[in-house]
């Protein structure tokens, strides 16, 4: 984990992939759950008793998500200047957002490298992330700012 102007990056996926693992299956997730959606950007899996599970991933580059906009970042490289937070802002309203899917959420979550087994997963390896239950669409942006470029995966409540 790295912290980088208030913003905590998860950094060190060795298989490109993490996951928002519901907490209640941390310690029971294999590493194998995401395997189907290898390739994919951003995709969802069904992890039966525990509903629909986020992955983000295509390249092992950090991750951090922000809560005040309930986006996932992923930092393609970027100067460490750059006000992380702000410029997701400003990208909200900006012409481009994919929508890639819907996806069922509710309550806390832990977003982890998906190919480490839970049990092996250190507290240092993973961000909190509490997301209130609902319905909601995953839309994703490439923001190629001219210190750097970062890949956004939002969920907009339906």
């Amino acid at each position: 984990m790295l912290v980088r102007n208030a913003v905590t990056w998860l950094d060190g996926t060795d298989f490109g992939y993490y996951a928002l693992c519901p907490a209640s299956r941390l310690d029971g997730w294999a590493g194998t759950e995401a395997d189907e959606v290898f390739g994919a950007c951003v995709g969802r899996i069904a992890l039966p008793g525990h509903g629909e599970v986020l992955t983000i991933g295509g390249e092992a580059l950090p991750v951090a998500y922000l809560p005040q906009s309930m986006v996932f970042v992923q930092d393609a490289g970027s100067d460490e200047g750059i006000d992380v937070p702000g410029e997701v802002e400003r990208a909200l309203g900006a012409p481009g957002w994919q929508d890639a899917f819907e996806i069922s959420l509710d309550g806390r979550y832990f977003l982890i490298d998906s190919g480490v087994p839970g049990a092996e997963t250190e507290e240092e390896c993973t961000v909190r992330v509490d997301v209130p239950r609902g319905r909601y669409l995953v839309r994703s942006l490439v923001l190629d700012l001219p210190l750097g470029e970062f890949r956004l995966h939002r969920l907009q409540a339906l």
